[in-house]
């Protein structure tokens, strides 16, 4: 896969390194990273190396929280096998919070995460939305402010568990459709491909 030259849309950052300072990446992935390099051109290198979990993890913090929590729904929404209806209500609230950024669609999603028993691709997509902003304790408690970075690491333990799930034979190409998703989301697009299904909204 061929990363583009020109600077993603719905990316801020002018380097790597901005993104990568609030990262957890591999030994192996901090050795690409060098002064002034874009953050297109970092994951170039680490597609080419193949470090799936390095790349996942810095598309999840150098895209905005709500385009990360869309990417992760749509991967757990077309790239999981067996979906139940847990599955399903995560995928679907995840998407409803994406579309409509309330604090009750934030809420609806911890409520889809914890029917899910917090396991798997989809249930942390929910997550991912939970926890973009607002406080995490209940409702009527003291508030307890979201870490920034927890959505963030929510949306790649949402892609990585999505694309993992699968025959370990065939996970360079989920991988790979994966990114492709991201790309097309982090230039303005919907990260959808052909025959894909929809995230049906209600």
């Amino acid at each position: 896969m061929k990363i583009q030259a020109e600077p993603f849309r719905k990316i801020a950052a002018g380097t790597a390194g901005e993104i990568c300072a609030r990262v957890d990446l591999s030994r192996q992935a901090k050795a690409f990273l060098v002064p002034d390099l874009s953050p297109q051109g970092f994951l170039s290198l680490l597609m080419e190396a193949e470090a799936i979990g390095d790349a996942v993890r810095f598309l999840a913090f150098a895209l905005p929280v709500r385009e990360g929590v869309w990417w992760a729904s749509v991967v757990a929404q077309n790239q999981v096998a067996g979906q139940n209806e847990s599955d399903a209500a995560c995928i679907l609230s995840a998407a409803r919070w994406v579309y409509d950024s309330t604090e009750a669609n934030r809420r609806a999603c911890m409520i889809a995460a914890e029917s899910s028993n917090f396991e798997g691709g989809a249930a942390y997509a929910a997550l991912a939305a939970f926890w973009s902003g607002g406080s995490l304790a209940p409702e009527g408690m003291p508030e307890a402010p979201a870490d920034p970075s927890l959505g963030h690491i929510g949306v790649g333990a949402s892609v990585l568990l999505s694309i993992t799930s699968g025959d370990p034979k065939t996970l360079p190409a989920r991988f790979r459709t994966a990114m492709a998703r991201s790309v097309d989301i982090a230039n303005g697009g919907n990260g959808r491909m052909e025959g894909d299904r929809p995230i049906v909204r209600t």
